[in-house]
């Protein structure tokens, strides 16, 4: 099972990581058996999980700006919600 870990960087190592593998998996396409084309569509999908957990990570660690404002105005520093 792959796991989304504490970190950003954690998170960005596991998907850069993964990443080169499925590349790795994918080099010689054009004469890949369906066993071999049916790893590389399992690769695929886990790299979709680790961007997943890379986005959520992101999405984590980064200040949440409030949009509620009634004005329309651009937000301002206290709009930032940590």
């Amino acid at each position: 099972m792959i796991e989304k870990k504490e970190l950003l960087s954690e998170n960005l190592k596991d998907f850069m990581d993964y990443s080169v593998d499925v590349l790795n998996a994918m080099d010689g396409a054009p004469e890949h058996s369906a066993a071999q084309q049916e790893v590389v569509r399992e690769k695929i999908q886990n790299l979709k999980i680790y961007l997943s957990h890379l986005e959520t990570s992101y999405n984590e660690n980064t200040p949440q700006v409030n949009t509620g404002s009634v004005t329309g105005e651009t937000p301002t520093i206290s709009d930032i919600v940590i």
